[in-house]
C-alpha cells in the first residue's frame, strides 16, 4: 500500500493535529537540513515514527500520533479509503477517552493536560460528525435478537 493513501487518510482525520503535509523518507539521515517547510512532519520508514522540525529549539522532535501507519493500512484495506477515515476517528476517540481517564486520575480535572485532552476529544468528535454527513456509516450487522425455540408435539 502506498504512503500516499495513508497520507490522505491521516490528513483527513488530522492525526496529528497541526500538520498539513507528511513526507516519507527512508531514515533520519535523509531529513532536510535547510528550507524545511512549516507544519510538515516527516515519516521515517526505517524507524516507523514521525518527526518534525522545532524552530524554537532548532532540532527534530518526535511527533506523537494516535494511530500507527499499519493500523491505517488495515482500515484502508478492510473498508476503503472513505470509510477508513470513519474507523480511524472512532479509534482516535477511544484512545483519547483512555488518556482523559488517566489524566483525570493522575492530576485531577483542573490540570491543563486534562483540559487539553478534553478539547482534543471535542474536536475529533465534531470531525466525526462532519464526516458522517459526507459518507454512509459502516454497517454493523451484529445485534442481539431474543428468540424462543419452537414448540413441537405439544411441548412441555
Amino acid at each position: 500500500m502506498a504512503f500516499d493513501e495513508i497520507k490522505h487518510v491521516r490528513l483527513g482525520v488530522c492525526d496529528p493535529v497541526g500538520y498539513n503535509d507528511f513526507i516519507q523518507v527512508a531514515d533520519r539521515h535523509e531529513l532536510p537540513l535547510d528550507n524545511i517547510p512549516p507544519q510538515t512532519a516527516y515519516s521515517l520508514a526505517a524507524e516507523k515514527i514521525y518527526k518534525a522540525f522545532c524552530g524554537d529549539c532548532d532540532e527534530w522532535k518526535i511527533v506523537e500520533t494516535e494511530l500507527s501507519d499499519e493500523r491505517i493500512q488495515f482500515f484502508i484495506a478492510a473498508y476503503g479509503a472513505d470509510k477508513a477515515r470513519w474507523h480511524c476517528l472512532k479509534a482516535i476517540l477511544v484512545s483519547l477517552g483512555r488518556k482523559i481517564g488517566l489524566a483525570r486520575m493522575k492530576s485531577g480535572s483542573d490540570d491543563l493536560t486534562f483540559i487539553a485532552l478534553q478539547d482534543l476529544y471535542a474536536f475529533y468528535k465534531g470531525l466525526l460528525e462532519d464526516i458522517m454527513e459526507t459518507i454512509d456509516p459502516p454497517n454493523d450487522a451484529g445485534f442481539w435478537l431474543a428468540t424462543q425455540p419452537p414448540v413441537i408435539g405439544g411441548g412441555i
